[in-house]
């Protein structure tokens, strides 16, 4: 069978695979990577694919349609989100015109709100809930509608929910083929960038889910993985796609680890097996700063390899790291920061403004908090609230909720986004932190581009 699997083209800068749905101010953006899983899938199975990632080759509508019709698929798998919804079903009913394909929504967002979607358009046949990788593959190999689980489908307009399908197990992780080697078959690696990354870089799971996965604003664990534990593969198979990358994609800089956390006990096997493999690679991954990371572990990591960890610091308010069950203090996160520092990890910080409990005197704490860690870049972000996540019901709860953004009596959504483009400047454009910048100079080049990006849409 052949089947296309699609991320639709929206507008610029647009990333619809990122672990919540925005237009970028720094110019980064996603691998389709739930879309490449599924795409090396279907593939050992012996269908013909093809994947196409519109935004990130900056495909017009016309473009999409001409695939299409060309490839003519049986089945076509649309990586869709809230933001971009009436543009991604128009695209899935005009490929269904054109080529008679069975159209089939998927990502995060199918999960939240599964019956208002399906119900959008008659020309979209259903819906796969949570992690669709085998949903897609049993659709492809012919099993009954009714007879898959994970499936939202429509019978004589009535939407039938199949049951949930079960979280991946190890044993179907290790059946993955190397997602990198579908990058490489299918997309144009160069195009995709990432702020904190070298570049090219290209991204992976060794494991599936979050470890601690009890955040209260985060999409993914909420929906994707909905709520399911964190699944590894066998560690010895990464290892084999990272001497991959090295062989068949050798101008690839980093690999970064996309697992949504990647616990110290992982992060000890990873950098264990790459240093006994004798594996000359650079990597780098999401880490959570609590107690869990040591200073010998972090050693271990930048040993193998590891350059930069991604860091949800969030706020340095202790009430408002409650609120979102963050699980640590600002104490632990300023020794885990200099831990980092001490062994060498470039550290690319995450902030949210706008979290329950923010007024602006936290705000103002937290930046002036954020300006005395010793980070390599700032993300300052204003909190998306997703149905399906509790920061959204708590939102829902005390009526504050506007346009689908948080929005309080003392802080508008207006102001949330003025305040966080304000953050986003006093920490970038602090003299301690671009001094700091100016004695690292390996990571010159990747901080110029970003500013390029992120100078002018801060400065508005």
């Amino acid at each position: 069978m052949k089947i296309l699997l699609l991320n639709p083209p929206y507008v610029p800068e647009f990333m619809r695979s990122a672990r919540w749905a925005a237009v970028s101010i720094s110019g980064s953006n996603w691998y389709p990577i739930y879309l490449a899983y599924c795409t090396g899938l279907l593939e050992k199975y012996g269908h013909k694919t093809k994947l196409v990632d519109g935004p990130v080759d900056r495909l017009s509508h016309e473009d999409i349609f001409k695939i299409a019709k060309d490839f003519s698929p049986d089945v076509t798998v649309l990586y869709i989100s809230d933001k971009s919804l009436e543009n991604d079903i128009t695209i899935g009913e005009k490929i269904k015109e054109l080529a008679g394909s069975y159209i089939i929504l998927a990502g995060p967002w199918c999960s939240i709100y599964p019956d208002e979607i399906i119900k959008k358009s008659n020309k979209i046949d259903s819906l796969a809930i949570g992690e669709f990788d085998y949903t897609v593959l049993e659709l492809a190999e012919g099993k009954p509608g009714n007879m898959i689980d994970g499936l939202v489908w429509k019978n004589n307009g009535e939407v039938i929910h199949n049951p949930p399908r079960k979280p991946l197990t190890p044993e179907q992780i290790n059946e993955f083929p190397f997602v990198t080697d579908v990058y490489r078959r299918h997309l144009n690696i160069r195009n995709y960038f990432q702020a904190p990354h070298r570049h090219p870089f290209v991204d992976l799971f060794t494991g599936r889910g979050c470890p601690w996965g009890k955040c209260t604003f985060c999409l993914w664990p909420h929906t994707i993985n909905k709520g399911a534990p964190y699944r590894t593969g066998d560690i010895n198979k990464t290892i084999e796609e990272l001497e991959f990358v090295k062989e068949k994609i050798p101008f690839v800089k980093e690999v970064f680890i996309q697992d949504d956390t990647l616990p110290a006990w992982r992060a000890r096997e990873l950098s264990t097996a790459i240093i006994e493999a004798g594996l000359d690679i650079t990597w780098s991954c999401y880490a959570r700063s609590d107690a869990t990371y040591d200073l010998e572990t972090l050693k271990l990591m930048k040993e193998s390899g590891c350059r930069c960890l991604h860091v949800g610091y969030e706020s340095s308010n202790p009430q408002i790291l409650k609120n979102i069950k963050k699980g640590t203090t600002p104490k632990i996160m300023e020794k885990f920061t200099e831990m980092t520092n001490k062994v060498g990890l470039v550290n690319h910080a995450d902030f949210i403004i706008g979290l329950p409990g923010e007024i602006v005197e936290t705000i103002k704490a937290t930046v002036e908090w954020a300006k005395t860690l010793k980070v390599d870049s700032y993300q300052f972000t204003v909190p998306k609230p997703y149905p399906e996540t509790p920061f959204y019901e708590w939102l829902e709860e005390n009526g504050y909720l506007k346009d689908g953004w948080a929005n309080y009596p003392h802080l508008s959504s207006e102001d949330i986004e003025k305040w966080t483009k304000w953050a986003l400047r006093q920490t970038n454009m602090n003299p301690r932190y671009l001094i700091r910048m100016l004695r690292k100079p390996k990571e010159w080049k990747r901080l110029i581009r970003s500013a390029r990006y992120v100078v002018p849409n801060v400065m508005r």
